[in-house]
């Protein structure tokens, strides 16, 4: 820190009474250190940015280093200073100034410095924040809602969330990025590293996706009505439970509907399976299925699954749901692996594309696709497919990734897009308009019969794999299941 540093810039804004949080000394020391070293200055700018500054003189210091490092120049005091729109920084030449920043220093830990500077701007706009939503609460017209406030505050403190860069997301030169998967591969291989991705319990689908649920991916799981979706989002993140943590937003059921679907899957017995519409409804349930319903639930305690039913959340609301059960997981010594929501139509958006379907869809995705890979896991995002599929001149009902209803960003921004497919809902519809021997010996054969399709897949081939389901009894397995 340089020595003279109370005499460097008389600025009048840190005498003032209550001035907002800031630094002086670390804001001067971090722009002395990228001019005197600069090959900090790399990680420093996935730290902060000059608006992080407090003051507006080295905000625009800040920039030029950052643009002179940029264009290939080394940012001395000297270069810095031709770049500046004033000679003078407070009352001093600023080339003074400048060179007093490059003084003795305690440190030339420059990203420590960063640190500091991002944690203090972060306060200010939380600040700001918190005095925004006072006026609002004060003085908002008549009609406007507490949640509508609510619902802003909480998108504006994601925005300025002060995050430390974390090590799945670090740069890397292309000696760095070789060293560390070499690493990484060796470690695997020898067990010191346990495998990255969340088994789905399936293991016909663990292998076509490389091992699961891939953390910092957004798959898709879309089908038409009837075709089963949350069954198999009710399984999927019952396996997945059993191995890492599982947050479920489900927006579409109610709780009781859920949470019976859960039971009714856990309970499964050939030949006397549990309807989840019996659980939920509770009277008639003989002693033995109410054994049956208690070790299901004893099981399902055992699961590292929380489950939302809110009727519908926001981005913002969701990502501040995953920090919160990875911090309630560490504690516990798991970490959460897969995120579901049931289903897109029920997330609220912003006002930004209001009545723009295609663009809220696109915030959408892309929004959560974002938090899949900072929050380092899988988001799995159900979804409905459109009309198209239904059309009678269409012979083959199988769905595509261009069936994708509302937008194309779905498919852009999701790394696996897994598309259901039950040739039983067709042939159903069928057998009620014309009963025919045909069709009642068509029906059961196919009746348990479930598509997987994956229409797209980052990890591995796209594929169609074949299932066994029971939709009233909301389970599905790899094979037909024969137990518990």
């Amino acid at each position: 820190m340089p020595r003279d540093s109370e005499n460097v810039l008389p600025f009048r804004q840190s005498d003032a009474p209550a001035a907002p949080p800031h630094n002086i000394e670390a804001e001067q020391a971090l722009i002395g250190i990228l001019m005197m070293k600069p090959e900090q200055i790399a990680p420093v700018t996935q730290i902060v940015r000059p608006e992080h500054f407090y003051f507006a003189d080295h905000q625009e210091v800040f920039a030029v280093i950052e643009g002179l490092a940029a264009a290939g120049s080394t940012p001395t005091p000297i270069s810095v200073k031709g770049y500046l729109p004033r000679p003078n920084i407070g009352d001093r030449p600023a080339i003074a100034y400048l060179t007093a920043c490059t003084g003795e220093l305690l440190s030339w830990d420059a990203v420590s410095y960063a640190q500091v500077v991002r944690d203090l701007a972060s306060r200010r706009a939380l600040l700001a924040i918190a005095e925004d939503l006072s006026g609002k609460a004060h003085t908002s017209a008549p009609g406007t809602l507490a949640q509508a406030i609510i619902d802003e505050t909480e998108q504006a403190l994601l925005d300025v969330r002060a995050v430390v860069p974390q090590a799945h997301l670090a740069g890397q030169s292309a000696p760095e990025a070789s060293a560390w998967m070499l690493n990484r591969i060796a470690q695997l291989r020898s067990g010191m590293m346990g495998s990255t991705s969340i088994s789905t319990g399936l293991h016909e689908l663990d292998r076509v996706t490389n091992g699961g649920f891939q953390r910092g991916q957004l798959w898709l799981l879309a089908g038409r009505p009837g075709m089963g979706k949350t069954v198999v989002m009710t399984t999927l993140s019952r396996l997945a439970a059993k191995t890492a943590g599982v947050l479920v937003y489900q927006c579409e059921v109610t709780r009781d509907q859920q949470i019976a679907r859960y039971l009714a899957d856990l309970s499964y017995v050939h030949n006397r399976p549990l309807p989840f519409g019996k659980i939920m409804a509770g009277v008639e349930i003989d002693d033995e299925e109410a054994w049956r319903i208690e070790q299901a639930a004893a099981s399902f305690d055992k699961l590292h699954l929380r489950l939302e039913c809110e009727p519908g959340v926001t981005v913002a609301q969701i990502a501040f749901g995953v920090k919160a059960e990875k911090r309630r997981l560490a504690k516990v010594g798991v970490r959460l692996g897969v995120v579901f929501v049931d289903y897109l139509k029920f997330i609220k958006v912003s006002d930004r594309y209001q009545g723009q379907r295609v663009l809220e869809i696109g915030e959408i995705s892309g929004s959560l696709k974002q938090l899949a890979k900072s929050e380092d896991i899988c988001i799995v995002l159900l979804a409905q497919l459109n009309r198209g599929v239904e059309k009678q001149e269409r012979e083959d009902r199988r769905p595509t990734p261009a069936d994708l209803r509302d937008s194309g960003e779905l498919e852009q921004d999701a790394d696996a897009v897994l598309l259901l497919f039950r040739e039983a809902v067709y042939v159903e519809r069928k057998l009620k308009a014309s009963p025919t021997p045909e069709l009642a010996d068509r029906f059961t054969k196919v009746q348990h019969r479930l598509e997987l399709i994956l229409g797209k897949n980052r990890s591995g081939p796209p594929c169609t794999l074949n299932l066994w389901c029971d939709v009233a009894h909301s389970s599905i397995a790899q094979t037909t299941r024969g137990g518990t």
